[in-house]
């Protein structure tokens, strides 16, 4: 799919539906077409993360082929894209809510650009059943082997080279519901 039908897609079809379609029921654009390797890198991460490969998924470009931030103007996937990865997990979610919850006095001992992220987590992505780990994985009690997977997985193929950033959700829900709202956001800002 070229970058236009792309955006008509999103402006014609539900937002809910895109998500789906886009995220949810397909091979992510990166694996091009190959669900085998896809299902391989899923395991792969999986177990490095301790989370069932059927809670993965990949969003933004390295699933679509295009960019969804609005910053970006649906720039196509390339040599320079990273890889986002949804992690859907209830219990990583609530030990990592928790943590940020119960450690707040640490926020002050932390560099400015993750205190600023934890704010955002207490403003905002919390809210959304989301712990956007790519900002904050440091701090986190499962920081250190999230991050060791993250740095594993990109040296391995097709992810090579690339920056592989891991957010949790509480649930497919928080998941569908995050997305759906970003792409809502997009279409309207589209239609404007």
């Amino acid at each position: 799919m070229d970058r236009e039908a792309f955006i008509t897609l999103l402006q014609r079809e539900n937002p809910t539906r895109f998500i789906e379609d886009q995220f949810f029921d397909r091979v992510p654009h990166i694996f091009e077409s190959d669900r085998a390797s896809f299902a391989g890198w899923k395991r792969a991460l999986g177990d490095r993360l301790d989370v069932d490969p059927a809670c993965l998924t990949l969003v933004g470009s390295s699933a679509t082929g295009f960019s969804m931030n609005p910053n970006k103007n649906f720039k196509v996937f390339d040599d320079t894209s990273d890889v986002d990865v949804a992690v859907i997990s209830s219990q990583h979610f609530t030990v990592g809510w928790r943590y940020l919850r119960m450690n707040g006095s640490r926020r002050m001992s932390v560099d400015a650009r993750t205190r600023n992220s934890w704010n955002e987590h207490v403003s905002k992505y919390i809210y959304w059943g989301t712990l956007a780990t790519d900002r904050l994985l440091g701090v986190l009690p499962f920081g250190r082997e999230w991050l060791q997977a993250s740095s594993h997985m990109a040296s391995v193929a097709p992810t090579e080279g690339r920056d592989v950033n891991l957010r949790i959700y509480t649930d497919y829900d928080a998941l569908r519901a995050y997305q759906t709202q970003g792409a809502r956001a997009l279409r309207e800002a589209l239609l404007r």
